[in-house]
């Protein structure tokens, strides 16, 4: 029996189907919570916070969200734009001493919807137990050429979320964990959240394992400063989940109106429009806005949802790597809560043979290197700066599908975005293309 302080738990089918997505021998502790307007409307978990302690995982444990956490970077540079301290449009290196002049004179809103061009210094520096300072990031990338002119492509890189780290403790005087915990966490009234700080002691915190040959294996342990970096280091439990939402969507942390700008996608200097916002990727299923992020360090995996069309939030989070798959946990609790939420459930929009989709379908099964002329400029702009940006913002190559089929559309500034099914025997996947009018591929993902 639960007791009136533990969050509901989710329909005993549902709890079934998740555990069978987790698969529970290669998943350590996974956690799912599911939020109607501020109110938690389901919880499920399985497996263990720690291993050898046989500690279950519940609605207290705490698991590091990695990349999730853009958002909350994102939010604080917003509250920053709020009080007139910072200007979206401004160069960061009007408010940030000692940056690559390269770097000083990208506007502050390109580093929010990653359309700066900066390399990710993640491929550069992998020793994620080390100290990965500012001035060790700046000498291994700072003297690289950008990927592209700010604002005329998109590629996801962590350092755009590192410098706006570096902005907010140069504008706050605050560190980026004391500014996070007085003017964001703790405003936000949320029982558990705060950034990581690897090496210290802290109540409920799951340990991070990998599943390595069949076999579990502590991960390798975060150095303290790169467990609190600004691209991704809040810890976050289920409970925090609900007044997260609420907090989201009232103006107690950030105006209602930088709230509004940072769920739209980014323009490009094309004039076509990306899928993504302020720290999340923002777009459209079953006719409503969603924005979404998945999130990866050693040993932890986590995925955040908003359905507006429902008004759900959804996140599931686990301490192991490789990760359950997050994105179908997540979709496969909103449709029990709120059955055709989203596109796991819709029906085939065409037959799969249609010019766009057969073209969609030779990218996924490429067997060399796409040809250029598929792709619109800010595409192409990236495969010409030496692949870095382009191969991240491709998805993996597939063998040869069973299908590939237009499953919902929606339109966006200078062109059409199309989400389709892929099937392969009993495994399926979901890709989303922009097309220009002119049916190129300006993003995939």
């Amino acid at each position: 029996m639960t007791s009136p302080e533990s969050l509901p738990s989710v329909p005993e089918a549902l709890a079934t189907r998740l555990r069978e997505l987790a698969g529970m021998g290669a998943v350590a502790g996974v956690a799912v919570t599911v939020v109607r307007e501020g109110q938690a409307i389901g919880f499920w978990s399985a497996g263990d916070a720690s291993l050898p302690f046989r500690v279950p995982v519940t609605d207290h444990t705490l698991f590091h969200i990695g990349s999730v956490g853009k958002h909350i970077t994102a939010l604080a540079v917003m509250q920053l734009v709020d009080v007139g301290s910072v200007m979206l449009d401004a160069p960061v290196g009007g408010y940030l001493e000692g940056l690559p002049p390269s770097w000083a004179a990208i506007p502050v809103r390109r580093l929010l919807t990653h359309t700066s061009g900066l390399p990710d210094y993640g491929r550069v520096i992998r020793d994620w137990d080390r100290p990965q300072s500012r001035e060790l990031i700046i000498n291994a990338i700072g003297t690289a050429p950008l990927l592209f002119a700010p604002g005329t492509a998109w590629a996801y890189s962590n350092t755009n979320y590192v410098v706006l780290g570096w902005l907010i403790e140069a504008i706050s005087g605050q560190s980026y964990a004391d500014y996070l915990r007085h003017r964001v966490l703790g405003p936000a009234a949320l029982p558990s959240a705060r950034v990581d700080s690897a090496g210290d002691v802290i109540p409920d915190r799951a340990e991070p394992y990998d599943h390595i040959n069949g076999r579990f294996v502590h991960a390798v342990q975060l150095e303290r400063s790169v467990s609190a970096a600004a691209d991704g280091g809040v810890l976050f439990s289920a409970r925090d989940i609900a007044p997260w939402s609420t907090a989201l969507a009232g103006e107690r942390l950030v105006s209602r109106m930088l709230m509004s700008e940072a769920t739209k996608g980014a323009l490009l200097t094309t004039g076509r429009q990306v899928p993504y916002g302020f720290g999340w990727f923002v777009e459209r299923t079953a006719g409503h806005p969603m924005q979404r992020h998945a999130g990866r360090v050693p040993g932890f995996a986590a995925f955040l949802m908003h359905l507006a069309g429902p008004a759900l939030w959804v996140a599931v989070m686990a301490n192991t790597t490789p990760p359950p798959p997050v994105l179908l946990m997540a979709l496969t609790a909103a449709e029990a809560f709120s059955p055709g939420s989203t596109f796991l459930s819709l029906p085939p929009a065409g037959d799969g043979r249609d010019p766009r989709t057969l073209r969609a379908r030779q990218m996924l099964e490429r067997t060399g290197a796409p040809d250029l002329d598929w792709f619109a400029p800010e595409m192409q702009v990236l495969l010409r700066s030496g692949g870095e940006g382009f191969q991240a913002s491709l998805p993996g190559r597939l063998p040869p599908l069973d299908r590939l089929e237009p499953i919902e559309s929606y339109p966006v500034p200078g062109g059409q975005m199309v989400r389709y099914r892929a099937s392969l025997g009993s495994h399926v996947a979901h890709y989303l293309f922009g097309w220009t009018d002119d049916d190129k591929i300006f993003w995939t993902s």
